[in-house]
């Protein structure tokens, strides 16, 4: 092969050249093909719902080792341009450093995602630079992405040496910096799976990792070993004990079967249950993951270890848990069901006209409602048969949500830092209202709160001083009791939504109500690139149920489901109508 010609002198400001073009030629490729891009930043587009996502492809980067008699600057900026080396462990960036960091540097701890430049300056040290990114989003060590606010910026300072004549890196920190087309490449997101504190739900905890790669596999494994991400810490729970470790750094997938040798103590230490628990989680993660897994084998110092009989297999995770398809809604100020085409009055339910009710909701299993009465202080909790009783008390409350194991809850919209929750069962008795202060709450004004269709999770929308959040957080319990809110995990969004609902197991959609103006419903999700719905005019509500799409939408005098990626008029009179959740 031809030595590579010498580069020539570079700018401070480093824009890629003919690498770059390169680059965004693959890009543009992919994007033909169907490649989906990170959810950070930019505008928010529309498109179709995506299908799944073919991991057999393996990206290739053209990978530029150091020129005899570069410059330093060249050398600094050449060993950021080569962070793409996944395939080999960066052998061609390790070539820019010296020999004891090419031993030490970590490449894997720290993604960081940038804008399409870098500039690279001299610093005040003798032989050394500063190189400084405007960036999009950073990636940890377990593939959890946390997107950077709007014009953040970092500068890393590198040092450099002369090497038998040549200059090399003797000072860079760990990870990797790529620009954000070329991580769109390179990573994609999975979903790890962990279980509800009940074993019953398989709860998403979405990575973005190293997508096209022969590791990928092993990158899963490894993330679930390392547990859930910090918002999801303390509201679920993994089969797998506290300090397993794979026993070797890979976990082959031969013939669909994925070999998973673990450390043997603490495996050996587990019941045939938890054992069955374990396979369970990992299975159905890789099974989502990755299209050549069909099954999972646990070994422990090479040897299959004993997972049982039929007698000891435990259920399976519930994925995606399914909304009930019929929807609780308002006409003639009186609560009503609407089942996709048909208005109907509840059976044997007493007359709440007097209440003045508003944003109406439903149970899961069906025979609970709840919904907010005259100024918005006060939510009332009742079934068919029973008469209306006040549930849950305080300020500008947020729309009532029912969580899959029936608790009932809503938040205070005065800055309080107030979350509510209480349990009626299934004949309408209420249980005492559990009344939590969730500090990162205090001093927001929440206007939404909705429990996922796990139950672990919720979403919350909330403002103040002009500045509109919306966060994931996680229901830490104990013994079933709602305890606390963990700290959220806060979603990219355009413009100030106040209204939003769970749209999936890793989506919500969200708006911002209008009396006349014309509004567009957003699809953030934490896998995907953020999706406008077209417009309605007036709009003022929202509704999501199972399914790719799902959404209904309020208008002041017609309410709409959205077909195709287009809006049909389905009814009218119907007001607020709400899915379980």
């Amino acid at each position: 092969m031809d030595k590579p010609r010498p580069r020539r002198p570079q700018a401070k400001t480093r824009r890629h050249g003919t690498f770059a073009a390169w680059v965004m030629a693959v890009v543009v490729l992919l994007v033909v093909a169907g490649c989906a891009a990170i959810p950070t930043s930019g505008p928010v587009g529309k498109s179709d719902p995506m299908g799944p996502r073919d991991n057999s492809v393996n990206i290739n980067f053209q990978q530029f080792s150091p020129v005899d008699g570069a410059s330093a600057e060249s050398i600094v900026s050449g060993f950021v341009d080569s962070g793409t080396g996944i395939n080999d462990d960066f052998q061609v960036a390790r070539q820019y450093l010296t020999p004891g960091l090419a031993q030490s540097w970590a490449p894997d701890q720290r993604t960081l995602v940038y804008k399409d430049a870098f500039a690279v300056t001299p610093a005040k040290g003798k032989d050394t630079f500063e190189v400084k990114f405007d960036v999009v989003s950073t990636v940890d060590a377990s593939g959890v992405l946390t997107p950077a606010k709007s014009g953040a910026s970092e500068t890393f300072t590198m040092k450099v040496v002369q090497v038998d004549g040549q200059w090399r890196i003797s000072e860079a920190p760990d990870g990797v910096m790529l620009s954000e087309a070329t991580f769109q490449t390179l990573f994609s997101s999975f979903s790890l799976y962990f279980y509800d504190p009940t074993f019953t739900y398989g709860v998403p905890d979405v990575r973005w990792l190293t997508g096209r790669s022969s590791r990928t596999s092993t990158a899963i494994v490894k993330a679930m070993l390392g547990g859930p991400a910090p918002y999801l810490k303390g509201a679920v729970v993994s089969a797998f004990p506290n300090g397993i470790t794979l026993e070797r750094d890979s976990v082959p997938v031969n013939n669909g079967l994925a070999k998973v040798g673990l450390t043997a103590q603490p495996l050996l230490e587990t019941s045939v249950k938890q054992r069955q628990q374990m396979h369970a989680q990992l299975l159905v993660t890789l099974q989502k993951a990755l299209n050549t897994v069909t099954g999972v084998q646990f070994l422990a110092d090479d040897r299959e270890v004993d997972m049982g009989g039929a007698a000891d297999s435990v259920k399976p995770m519930i994925i995606d848990n399914v909304v009930p398809p019929t929807q609780v809604g308002l006409a003639k100020n009186e609560l009503v069901t609407f089942d996709g085409t048909k208005i109907a009055a509840i059976p044997k339910m007493a007359s709440v006209a007097n209440l003045q009710p508003a944003v109406p909701a439903i149970s899961y299993s069906g025979k609970n409602f709840a919904f907010r009465a005259g100024e918005g202080n006060q939510i009332y909790s009742v079934v068919p048969g029973g008469r209306p009783e006040l549930a849950i008390s305080g300020v500008a409350l947020t729309p009532p949500s029912f969580a899959p194991d029936g608790w009932l809850w809503s938040a205070a919209g005065d800055g309080s830092g107030m979350v509510i929750a209480i349990n009626p069962n299934d004949g309408g008795k209420l249980g005492a209202p559990v009344v939590l202060t969730i500090p990162w709450l205090v001093g927001r004004e929440v206007t939404t709160l909705r429990i996922s269709r796990d139950g672990t999770r919720a979403l919350v929308l909330s403002h103040t001083n002009g500045s509109n959040l919306v966060s994931l957080t996680g229901v830490f319990k104990s013994a079933g009791i709602p305890k606390e809110l963990t700290p959220p995990l806060s979603l990219t969004h355009t413009g100030t939504p106040t209204l939003g609902v769970w749209e999936g197991e890793t989506g919500v959609a969200v708006m911002a109500p209008a009396d006349t103006a014309p509004v567009s419903i957003q699809i953030l999700n934490l896998a995907q690139a953020p999706v406008k719905m077209d417009e309605l005019p007036g709009l003022q509500w929202l509704s999501a149920g199972s399914g790719a799409r799902n959404i209904n939408a309020q208008t002041s005098s017609d309410f709409y489901t959205n077909a195709g990626n287009n809006w049909e008029l389905v009814a009218k009179e119907l007001k607020q109508a709400s899915f379980a959740g």
